[in-house]
């Protein structure tokens, strides 16, 4: 029997952060004042590049703004365990970050996740460009297809990280004390990409199968910003 390649990468990646643990993923909603949004973006460029770069448990910092509202911040952060944000929360440019945020943000959301699927190409990314599309979904499933919502969906990014080579990275995490409510934030290299996406089969398989599973849905397109990410993180949580 051949072995199932994404569980073999997850497993690999387990290994890597010993006994198996579930890296920490969380993400931020930053509102901040219009007049002090480039400085805000500046030192977000600083902090995410540096961190990836030369912290080995920082594994992907994403900061991008709502396309719709571009003083609406949305950062996604995942490292590989509890010590490792401990570690950034100490650098200098994480301190550097936080001295400006104090003057430009003016509302702050933060929220803590349980991670189900987290993939990436093996490429690292070092992007501060509007080129990809990147999407951030909210979904809220019912309670009682909550376990077959999850089978469907990592089966479908699965699929999209192995055969379509535009889908750059994927993510699906539930919110803390709240496992039927899901989070997705899905990079594509381009619009383009995008749309070949959503003309595949098992995307297409993937609205039919959750149609009726799902409460509400709500797709948030985001732009700009800086995608920074190590490259080859592949964990699932079955």
């Amino acid at each position: 029997m051949k072995p199932n390649r994404l569980l073999t990468g997850a497993v690999l990646f387990g290994m890597a952060l010993s006994a198996y643990a579930a890296p920490l993923v969380r993400y931020f909603e930053l509102t901040t004042e219009p007049e002090r949004q480039a400085a805000f973006d500046a030192v977000g460029v600083e902090n995410l590049s540096t961190s990836v770069e030369k912290e080995p448990g920082t594994l992907a910092m994403y900061a991008l703004h709502q396309t719709d509202a571009p003083n609406v911040n949305y950062v996604f952060e995942i490292y590989q365990d509890d010590d490792a944000y401990r570690i950034h929360s100490r650098s200098p440019q994480f301190e550097k970050f936080v001295e400006t945020a104090k003057t430009a943000v003016v509302g702050r959301k933060v929220f803590e996740t349980e991670p189900h699927f987290l993939y990436e190409k093996s490429e690292p990314l070092r992007i501060t460009d509007n080129r990809p599309k990147v999407n951030f979904a909210e979904v809220r499933v019912k309670p009682e297809f909550n376990a077959q919502f999850k089978a469907v969906v990592l089966d479908e990014m699965q699929q999209s990280m192995a055969k379509e080579a535009g889908v750059l990275a994927m993510y699906a995490v539930t919110l803390k004390e709240r496992p039927n409510e899901w989070r997705f934030f899905e990079i594509y290299a381009d619009e383009q990409a995008y749309r070949i996406h959503r003309e595949t089969p098992h995307f297409r398989h993937y609205l039919r199968r959750t149609a009726e599973m799902t409460l509400d849905k709500k797709v948030i397109s985001l732009q700009g910003g800086t995608l920074m990410n190590k490259g080859g993180l592949r964990f699932i949580r079955h």
